[in-house]
């Protein structure tokens, strides 16, 4: 129920910020599939499994053939289910089943510069800051525990278009990001993790 709320929060976030620049040209949504893999503390410690059940959406303003800025939002969700073993809690042992399931939803501020803007293949850097609605449980058999928030995130990346028309605006993407995202609860320090995407991006004026 929590990861659906804060889902709702940041579908909400991202379309609320459409009405800023429904005024302008150059608007544009892109839309991708996502695929996270965690990496340092959070997949030593917490997950590591690869979560193929992601997301991502954009909605940018060109305010330069080369230079676009809005917000995007995403979606990641890891689970990992660790074998029945001994685990030491505040009143003795108990043998249990360990499950960690976690979701982040980063809701940022997102630039991105096109490098090539009127090539076949469009290669581009971007940046994204903002804040990350996190739900994290986990359960050792019968007792559950977890902690929900809203944290900072950060992501860097690159990628390409390749526009389906010569002087269109819809185009496929692809490309690839580095997530960092700063968390602390038991054994979690942090949610960093890098991934990959693929969509499409098209004009909504």
């Amino acid at each position: 129920m929590k990861s659906f709320k804060i889902f709702l929060i940041a579908v909400l976030c991202t379309g609320l910020g459409s009405p800023l620049f429904a005024q302008q040209q150059k608007l544009t949504m892109n839309i991708n599939y996502a695929v996270n893999t965690p990496v340092g503390n959070f997949k030593s410690d917490i997950v590591d499994k690869t979560s193929f059940r992601g997301w991502n959406v954009n909605i940018l303003y060109g305010v330069t053939d080369r230079l676009s800025l809005g917000l995007e939002a995403g979606f990641a969700d890891y689970h990992q289910k660790y074998p029945r073993q001994i685990y030491d809690i505040k009143n003795g042992n108990i043998s249990a089943v360990l499950t960690n399931s976690i979701q982040t939803i980063p809701v940022m501020v997102k630039g991105r510069y096109n490098l090539v803007p009127s090539g076949i293949v469009q290669p581009y850097i971007g940046v994204g800051a903002g804040g990350n609605f996190v739900s994290y449980n986990q359960y050792l058999g019968e007792f559950a525990s977890g902690k929900s928030g809203i944290y900072f995130a950060a992501s860097p990346e690159a990628g390409i278009m390749i526009p389906f028309s010569r002087h269109g605006a819809s185009a496929f993407t692809a490309g690839a990001k580095y997530n960092f995202m700063p968390f602390a609860y038991g054994d979690a320090k942090d949610l960093n993790n890098w991934g990959v995407y693929a969509g499409i991006k098209f004009p909504l004026k």
